[in-house]
C-alpha cells in the first residue's frame, strides 16, 4: 500500500512539473506566448515568455521558447519595415512606426532580464539587443509630416466633412510629434470649421393635460444629457448655453410663432451663432387613471369527511334485539362537502402616453436635416387580493395576490417624467444621425 502511494506521488510530481500551463502563472504566460506566436503576434509573444521567465528564471521551456522566437521576433518585424520602406502607399510611415516600436518594446523587455542559463548546456546566456530610439523618432516625425501635409490638403476644401477629417489628421501628427510645426492651431481651426452649433428651442405645448410644466425642460435636458455622454458626438459639436438663449430670445423673438417664419429662422440662427436649432411641439397626450378596479372570483371545493361513529347495538338480522358484543364498537363513516370562498381581486393602473414632433433646422438654408415623431407611453401597476370564506377553497394563484397586498403605483408627475426621459434618448439619438 505504502509503495502504491509513493508511484502516485511520484507520478503526480512529474506531472505538475511538465505540465505548468494548467497550474502555473508562468505556465500560462508560455501557454499564451505560444498562442500569440501562432496568430504572428510576435511582440505579445516576447512579452509573455518574459514575463513568464521573470516570475521562474529556470523554467527550462519558457528558456528555450526565448532563445527560439525573440530573434525570429527581430527579425519578422525588421523585414516588416524594409517592405513598407519600398511600398508606395499612403502613410506607410504610420506601419514602419508600428514595427520600431515593437522593435524597440522586445528589446528593451529582454534587455531587463535576469541571469538566465541554457538548460541543457548550463552555460549563462547572452542575448543582443539593440536601440531602435533614434529610428523611432525619425520615422514618427516622417509620421507627422504625412498626416499634417493631409490636413493642410483638407483645409482647402470646402465642407464640414473634410474640416471634420482635417481635425483628425492634424491631431494624429500631434500624436507622433508633440507641438508639431503648427498642427496645434490648424488642428483648432479645423475644428472651429467642423464643429455644428445646435440650438434647443422650447417645444410648444399643444396637449391640455400634460402632469407637469416643465415636460419641455424634461425632454430637452434628457436630450442634451445623451449627446454630452457621446464623445464621439460631442468632439464636433456644440451645444449653445441655455441661459444664453433665453437672454437673446427675450430681447429678440416677440412669440414663438416667430420661430417658424423663414425670414427670423436666419436671424435667429445668426443671433445663437448657430448652425441647427431643434424645434417641435407636443401634439397630444392621454392619462388614464389611476383607478383601481375589482374582479370577483368564486371558488368551490370539495373535501373528504371521515367520521368515526358507534356501531348499531342491534343484531344483523334486522331484529330489534340487542347485540352485547357491538355495543361498544365504532366505525368510519366518509362522506363529502362542499366548501366555498370568494376572492376580490382589485387592479390599480395607470397609464401616460403622449406624442411629440420635431424637426432640426439647418439655420443657413431654412432645410429641415432631420424630422419625425416619437410616441411614448408609460404604465404602472399593482396587483392584489382579499378574501373571504373558507380558505380551503383557494387556489395557488389566489394565495400570491393575497400575499402580495396593496402597494403604490407611481404618480402621473413621475410617469410624465419617464416619458420625458424616453422621448430625450430617441430624440438624442436620431440627433445623432446628422452630428456624425
Amino acid at each position: 500500500m505504502k509503495k502504491k502511494i509513493l508511484l502516485i506521488i511520484i507520478i503526480s510530481a512529474v506531472i505538475l512539473s511538465g505540465c505548468k500551463s494548467l497550474f502555473t502563472r508562468e505556465g500560462n504566460l508560455l501557454s499564451d506566448a505560444i498562442n500569440a506566436k501562432s496568430r504572428g503576434d510576435y511582440q505579445a509573444s516576447v512579452l509573455n515568455v518574459v514575463e513568464s521567465v521573470r516570475i521562474d528564471n529556470e523554467y527550462a521551456d519558457a528558456i528555450m521558447f526565448l532563445q527560439k522566437t525573440y530573434p525570429e521576433a527581430n527579425s519578422y518585424y525588421s523585414q516588416k519595415i524594409e517592405e513598407r520602406k519600398s511600398a508606395n502607399g499612403k502613410f506607410t510611415n504610420d506601419e514602419i512606426v508600428k514595427y520600431f516600436q515593437y522593435l524597440q518594446t522586445i528589446n528593451e523587455s529582454v534587455k531587463t532580464l535576469p541571469m538566465l542559463y541554457d538548460p541543457q548546456t548550463k552555460e549563462q546566456l547572452s542575448f543582443s539587443y539593440t536601440d531602435y530610439r533614434s529610428e523611432l523618432e525619425r520615422y514618427n516625425e516622417f509620421a507627422a509630416e504625412d498626416h499634417y501635409q493631409e490636413g493642410i490638403r483638407l483645409m482647402k476644401l470646402k465642407g464640414r466633412e473634410n474640416a471634420r477629417n482635417a481635425s483628425r489628421e492634424f491631431d494624429t501628427a500631434l500624436s507622433y510629434v508633440a507641438g508639431y510645426k503648427d498642427a496645434v492651431k490648424r488642428a483648432e481651426k479645423s475644428l472651429e470649421d467642423a464643429t455644428q452649433v445646435i440650438a434647443f428651442f422650447p417645444f410648444q405645448n399643444n396637449a391640455w393635460n400634460i402632469p407637469t410644466d416643465k415636460f419641455s425642460d424634461l425632454i430637452q435636458n434628457a436630450a442634451i444629457s445623451r449627446l454630452l455622454g457621446d464623445k464621439e458626438v460631442m468632439k464636433f459639436t456644440k451645444i449653445i448655453d441655455r441661459g444664453m438663449q433665453e437672454n437673446l430670445m427675450a430681447e429678440q423673438i416677440e412669440s414663438m410663432s416667430s420661430l417658424m417664419d423663414d425670414k427670423s429662422r436666419v436671424e435667429i440662427g445668426q443671433l445663437l451663432n448657430s448652425n441647427i436649432f431643434l424645434t417641435g411641439s407636443i401634439e397630444a397626450s392621454e392619462l388614464i387613471g389611476p383607478s383601481t378596479t375589482m374582479n370577483q372570483y368564486h371558488r368551490k371545493s370539495t373535501i373528504e369527511v371521515v367520521q368515526e361513529v358507534l356501531a348499531s347495538p342491534y343484531k344483523s338480522d334486522g331484529s330489534e334485539e340487542e347485540d352485547p358484543y357491538k355495543s361498544s364498537e365504532t366505525t368510519t363513516q366518509i362522506s363529502y362537502k362542499d366548501i366555498h370562498a370568494d376572492v376580490y381581486h382589485y387592479t390599480k393602473f395607470i397609464r401616460f402616453n403622449v406624442t411629440i414632433t420635431y424637426k432640426a433646422v439647418d439655420v443657413e438654408t431654412g432645410a429641415i436635416l432631420l424630422s419625425n415623431t416619437i410616441n411614448i407611453e408609460e404604465t404602472d401597476s399593482s396587483e392584489w387580493a382579499e378574501w373571504s370564506g373558507d380558505n380551503g377553497a383557494l387556489r395557488g394563484e389566489d394565495w400570491s395576490l393575497i400575499n402580495s397586498h396593496e402597494s403604490i403605483v407611481k404618480t402621473p408627475q413621475q410617469l410624465a417624467s419617464a416619458a420625458a426621459t424616453s422621448i430625450g434618448g430617441t430624440l438624442a439619438d436620431e440627433l445623432k444621425t446628422i452630428l456624425k
